[in-house]
């Protein structure tokens, strides 16, 4: 059996409780908070085709980062909505229950914040490896 629990603004009583029950019986719970491949995968299938060719670009760099020059057709090109793209899948995938609510993107884009974005990366090293996994990158594709 697989319970999924969300409790939203609990009551501190409540949230000490649950806490206290979940401890009790921790030997035979499995949390598993972060990028695996069951969870990379189904982000990959849910993104636009334009936002997995990112992706992938960034499993095939150097340490899980492409740079924008790499992903534009040419230099005046812009790589706009794709960083929102990752997020709105990932806001997807837990309204879905696909993961949870605090998942991070497994995905950054790299830039100042403000005007073109200057490149992508993966969050960290186990994000990378989930995900080259998932997609069957081999280490020569790397």
């Amino acid at each position: 059996m697989e319970i999924t629990v969300s409790v939203k603004n609990p009551t501190p009583e409540f949230e000490q409780e649950l806490l206290a029950l979940l401890d009790k019986h921790r030997a035979s719970l499995r949390y598993n908070p972060g990028w695996d491949i069951p969870r990379a995968r189904t982000f990959y299938e849910a993104l636009a085709p334009r936002s997995q060719r990112i992706l992938r670009a960034a499993l095939a760099g150097v340490d899980g980062e492409v740079s924008a020059d790499e992903l534009r057709d040419n230099e005046d090109a812009s790589l706009r909505g794709h960083a929102s793209a990752f997020t709105r899948v990932l806001k997807r995938g837990a309204t879905e229950g696909w993961w949870h609510s605090g998942m991070l993107s497994p995905i950054i884009a790299l830039g100042p914040g403000s005007g073109k974005v200057q490149g992508y990366r993966f969050r960290d090293e186990d994000t990378l490896r989930a995900f080259t996994l998932a997609l069957g990158v081999s280490a020569g594709e790397r």
